[in-house]
């Protein structure tokens, strides 16, 4: 009709909130696809991580070479372990044989019971003040006590006054007595006593014939080839160089210690580092191939050929067998074995040059600058850049949706007043036109 007004798009049904979460939702592609480029290269750091952690297990157990003794280890045999046991302390000065020897004795304190007592701890034991000496080891150590001090607080007193004796309450179901023993073993450490006062007389204590000398201190004795061989403890450190004997009870019975080379410890390092660099092999193929997180990164591959150049010594020995196939590393047990029984002096030789190529090289790979930190360090700058990106892509999106959002807010109201204004008009033109 000629006189009807008519205004585009203000249905008065203006729905801004989808239209922004549409654009969000377009321009949050933008943020995914960056998320995408930061997985891949969180990807590769977590793959590099775990290779540096393969090579760090290479290089921890590549440092059981650097013993200048890994070819002098021993093997040592004890037939009654309940018995007896053996520690090797400097395997460079044992010598291989084998021993036999009997425990006659066991080292022991020096301990004192007292044959009378109290009914409580807290009883007063002297009737009078006096002094305690106890002489051990050429020393005397007097304890002062007044007759008010009850047995427990004489104890204290005893225990503060040296570390060379030790003292304690015994209560045998009816009276509370005193142990006093040493606290070393070994016939030096024999205690007496004297005493001032009565403490010593009213405990019936002090005394070889009232008793109270319950175990006498001495030493440990063996009989090792015909002789008798003694020790304070019952640890001996100087019967042979290089070994360290523990006797633990008395036997009659021979025990039989066997010292042997021990060719297997040495042989089982060089298999385990062998071990070690196969693995590396492995786990380079895995993440390095067409589909690997680190596919094109020749990084791998260089540490891996450089250390497979350092391992030349054990090659020129005609130690290693190599897999083609796998890239795997062996170690050829008869010729190590071989050469360890005939010509130490060689292997040894090869050990130094190993470790003389393959420690500093694995130094510079882990150093601050080295070529491990920098690929770690290169990653963790990828990922920041990254996440910068992330966050400034998302903070603009932000900023321009909160001004479309005013915008639409802006023109929602504009079309209210549209609406209102076409809804006045319409209520008043017909009229007019009715009147015509």
């Amino acid at each position: 009709m000629a006189n009807d007004i008519y205004l585009s798009n203000l249905s008065g049904q203006f729905d801004y909130q989808s239209i922004l979460q549409k654009y969000q939702q377009l321009k949050f592609q933008q943020v995914n696809l960056i998320q995408q480029k930061e997985q891949k290269v969180q990807q590769k750091e977590a793959a590099f991580k775990s290779f540096a952690n393969l090579l760090k297990n290479f290089r921890s157990d590549f440092e059981t070479l650097e013993d200048t003794q890994l070819f002098e280890k021993k093997s040592v045999g004890v037939s009654n372990e309940d018995v007896a046991s053996v520690i090797v302390t400097d395997p460079s000065k044992l010598q291989e044989m084998n021993l036999e020897f009997s425990v006659d004795r066991l080292a022991s304190k020096d301990v004192w019971l007292s044959q009378s007592g109290v009914s409580s701890k807290e009883d007063a034991v002297a009737t009078k003040d006096g002094t305690l000496t106890l002489s051990i080891d050429g020393s005397d150590i007097d304890i002062d006590y007044s007759a008010s001090d009850s047995l427990s607080q004489i104890v204290d007193k005893i225990n503060d006054a040296s570390d060379k004796v030790s003292a304690s309450l015994f209560f045998d179901g009816n009276q509370y007595r005193l142990l006093i023993s040493s606290t070393h073993t070994g016939e030096d450490q024999s205690i007496s006593m004297s005493d001032s006062a009565d403490l010593l007389d009213n405990l019936k204590l002090g005394d070889d014939g009232d008793g109270s000398h319950v175990r006498s201190a001495q030493n440990a004795q063996i009989d090792i080839f015909g002789q008798k061989v003694q020790s304070q403890s019952n640890i001996f450190t100087n019967l042979l160089d290089g070994l360290t004997l523990e006797v633990k009870r008395v036997s009659s019975d021979p025990v039989q210690i066997s010292i042997t080379a021990d060719e297997k410890s040495a042989q089982k390092s060089f298999e385990k580092v062998l071990g070690d660099y196969n693995s590396l092999v492995d786990y380079i193929k895995e993440v390095t191939d067409e589909k690997g997180p680190l596919s094109g990164d020749y990084t791998l591959h260089s540490i891996r050929s450089q250390l497979f150049n350092q391992l030349t010594p054990l090659m020129e020995k005609g130690l290693l067998s190599v897999d083609h196939k796998s890239g795997h590393l062996s170690l050829d047990q008869s010729k190590f074995e071989k050469l360890y029984r005939e010509d130490k002096d060689s292997l040894e030789s090869m050990r130094e040059k190993l470790v003389n190529t393959i420690d500093p090289y694995l130094d510079t790979l882990f150093e601050p600058f080295g070529v491990v930190k920098q690929k770690e360090r290169s990653y963790e700058r990828q990922i920041r850049k990254y996440e910068d990106n992330i966050a400034s892509v998302v903070q603009r999106i932000e900023k321009e949706s909160d001004i479309m959002k005013k915008e639409f807010i802006h023109l929602d109201g504009l079309m209210a007043q549209m609406n209102d204004i076409q809804s006045r008009l319409a209520a008043i033109l017909p009229k007019q036109e009715s009147n015509k």
